[in-house]
């Protein structure tokens, strides 16, 4: 054996053993809590949590069974790897990062509203709507492959409130109707969330119109208007006793149009089988393809009706009564099919507020 092999034997037989810090650690830990905490240690689980999580969670569930402060070493962690913001964010941190992709505005009452960019298309939603809760627990789940604590987002839902409502401006959002401008929008309430843009010169399709619109429960998608027609086609589906009272109904379902009131009311009468609920049900759903429209059972009731469900009409309410001032027909009976008779629907308009009585 030469000198130079026999150096390097000697060095061999005379080093030391470099132990892995972790080895044993766990039975340290029963006896001594702080011997996680040795520097060597921290350095050791630090690289261990980064390069091979499952394991490190697993040892880190051994520490806390062995007794030791896991939520110390979680920070002395932090500290070691230079995270100055300890534990890291939570999921209501994560829920308000995320909500930063979207737009916050408020309308005048301070309700809280966010425009959301999907599939290339902008809509519009409450943020305590179920529509914006959906979106940011998808987003959430993106992010992090896990879902959302009700308490966690529930705290998002208060902050992105309050943001909307201090630091963004003020806007007004309509229902199906909304003007701008000069020019009135009609909300298609499509998947894509596109309107119909009227003004003096005719009307377009527009994909993202100016005014902001809100769905209201029951809405459905109106069909897309399309070019040619004539609104004397709408003549032969309406049991009416003359063409005056045409022309009272064409002045109505334009008024229904107009983003701003008075708006007036139609009044329909008529004999039991002369088609009021049909007459109320087509241009119901013509106007804004609601499965029934509301139809108050007297004046009074059409007067006094809640904001609410005028909306969910269209600005004006339709209001049916027989001679005698009472529907003939319940809400829950099927409406008699429109057919020409001597009892024909006379037709009356008379004008509401923007605002009904309470």
């Amino acid at each position: 054996m030469t000198e130079a092999e026999e150096t390097i034997t000697e060095t061999i037989d005379g080093a030391e053993e470099v132990r892995d810090p972790l080895d044993g650690l766990v039975e340290k830990t029963r006896i001594d809590p702080g011997a996680p905490f040795t520097p060597e240690v921290l350095e050791r689980l630090v690289a261990l949590k980064k390069d091979d999580r499952a394991a490190f969670e697993k040892l880190r569930a051994q520490l806390k069974d062995a007794g030791g402060r896991v939520t110390a070493l979680d920070e002395a962690l932090a500290e070691e790897s230079g995270d100055a913001g300890g534990r890291g964010p939570t999921e209501a941190d994560i829920l308000i990062d995320l909500a930063q992709a979207a737009e916050l505005f408020h309308t005048a009452d301070g309700t809280g509203f966010v425009d959301l960019d999907i599939n290339g298309h902008r809509e519009t939603w409450p943020i305590r709507s179920k529509g914006f809760r959906r979106w940011l627990a998808r987003r959430f789940f993106e992010a992090t492959q896990g879902a959302p604590s009700s308490e966690a987002l529930a705290s998002a839902l208060n902050v992105i409130e309050a943001k909307a409502h201090f630091d963004a401006p003020e806007r007004e959002v309509y229902v199906r109707v909304g003007g701008l401008d000069g020019r009135l929008y009609l909300d298609l309430a499509d998947e894509t969330w596109r309107a119909v843009e009227i003004d003096v010169t005719g009307w377009q399709v527009v994909d993202n119109p100016p005014v902001r619109f809100r769905r209201a429960a029951g809405m459905q998608p109106l069909p897309m208007p399309l070019r040619g027609g004539s609104v004397e086609t709408l003549r032969s589906f309406l049991n009416l006793k003359a063409d005056t009272d045409f022309v009272l109904v064409v002045a109505w379902a334009l008024a229904c149009l107009r983003d701003c009131g008075p708006y007036p009311v139609i009044v329909l009468s008529g004999e039991q089988g002369s088609a009021k609920s049909t007459f109320s049900l087509f241009c119901g759903r013509c106007l804004t393809r609601i499965p029934r429209p509301y139809a108050p059972c007297h004046e009074r009731t059409a007067t006094c009706s809640s904001p609410r469900a005028m909306d969910m009409c269209s600005p004006s309410t339709m209001y049916r009564a027989c001679q005698r001032g009472f529907p003939t027909r319940s809400a829950g009976s099927p409406p008699a099919a429109a057919s020409p008779c001597a009892n024909s629907t006379l037709t009356r308009t008379r004008c509401c507020s923007t605002q009904p009585v309470r």
